[in-house]
């Protein structure tokens, strides 16, 4: 059985994460048809199961057929989780919606002529409302509608990504503007009244760790309960940006003091993610009860090995299938931990080779 199976269904995200181990953003566009998302899920299912899903991306509410996804995973009983930013697109106003609106404005501008011809200022206020119906934000948050529909069909939970209380913070980190940050924080919150569990990922890095106590009395008062402090992870944009991302020793120790001196504030769930637990307490997973897959279809042993080489897969007897090629390549013994993980072997042999 995979116990923990992670689905990049789509390349495309709104942000531009300094951090993002995908390379992720608005102009790329690989994305996981349904039919072939089937195909793998039935796959999985008929050697050994799928204990939990985790639907990733870029932005997996870009996806057309998110809501497919999900209804198949929960028809056939597996635990089903989505991970997110917070923030999607507008799908846009259509031509007959569009003519309505300037019917509406038309009719104001008339009404105005004829009782106040001479008032320029409410005429541009008019026009200047009925043209925001007319041209929406591209950035809104995940509505309602779709989180009730999500709930209705099953969805387990829901996973945000919160990187930052400021604004200046989340505009560098991030790659976004004020009202993707409104998003994300109107997603949250609306997720935290509909959906069953809600949970937000921390990655503490050199520009927000100081920020912790601010996030946690933020999720307190939106009433979400559970947040996972993890490692920041050197790849993709990460890995270009390291030297202005990772903590320092010291930075982390004051990190874990911040969070210790602000916890009480949080009545909440707080897990501290692996390898930040610490060597002793991780147990390795990857390829072995953990599988990722990547929306060109590569099917990894774990997210943290999105960057490896072809000469550390023969080293490390690595195999790397693909869906659309030799799926059936794919075996998963379905147990069993590794005494140190895998990652940091590899790791490892890269600082040694440098």
């Amino acid at each position: 059985m995979v116990k923990d199976l992670c689905f990049e269904i789509i390349e495309t995200c709104l942000n531009n994460c300094m951090f993002c181990s995908s390379n992720s953003n608005c102009n790329k566009t690989q994305i996981i048809r349904f039919g072939d998302f089937k195909r793998t899920i039935d796959y999985f299912m008929a050697n050994g199961g799928i204990e939990e899903l985790s639907l990733s991306g870029g932005e997996p509410f870009l996806h057309p057929e998110l809501i497919k996804m999900v209804e198949y995973s929960k028809s056939l009983g597996i635990r089903t989780v989505i991970f997110t930013s917070g923030v999607t697109n507008n799908i846009g106003t259509s031509q007959a919606e569009k003519t309505k609106i300037l019917d509406e404005m038309n009719r104001r501008l008339q009404e105005i002529n004829e009782k106040e011809p001479d008032n320029d200022y409410l005429k541009q206020k008019v026009i200047s409302f009925y043209a925001q119906l007319l041209n929406p934000s591209n950035f809104v948050p995940i509505s309602k509608k779709l989180l009730l529909e999500l709930q209705r069909i099953g969805l387990d939970k829901i996973v945000f990504d919160y990187q930052a209380y400021e604004y200046e913070t989340d505009h560098t980190l991030m790659g976004r503007k004020e009202k993707s940050r409104i998003s994300l924080l109107k997603s949250l919150i609306t997720a935290s009244l509909i959906v069953s569990e809600v949970d937000v990922h921390f990655v503490p890095m050199k520009l927000n760790y100081k920020e912790i106590g601010d996030i946690l009395e933020m999720l307190e008062i939106a009433g979400v309960k559970n947040i996972s402090i993890l490692n920041f992870l050197p790849q993709g944009r990460g890995k270009i940006n390291q030297n202005d991302l990772q903590l320092s020793d010291e930075e982390l120790k004051e990190f874990f003091e911040l969070l210790e001196k602000h916890k009480q504030n949080y009545s909440g769930n707080i897990r501290i993610g692996i390898p930040l637990q610490g060597e002793d307490t991780h147990k390795c997973t990857a390829g072995l009860e953990k599988l990722d897959i990547k929306f060109d279809g590569t099917v990894l042993p774990c997210p943290a090995f999105k960057e490896i080489t072809s000469e550390e897969c023969a080293r490390f007897n690595i195999k790397l299938p693909n869906i659309y090629m030799n799926l059936e390549e794919v075996v998963i013994p379905g147990k069993g931990t590794r005494v140190k993980p895998l990652c940091k072997q590899i790791y490892s042999a890269r600082t040694k080779n440098n």
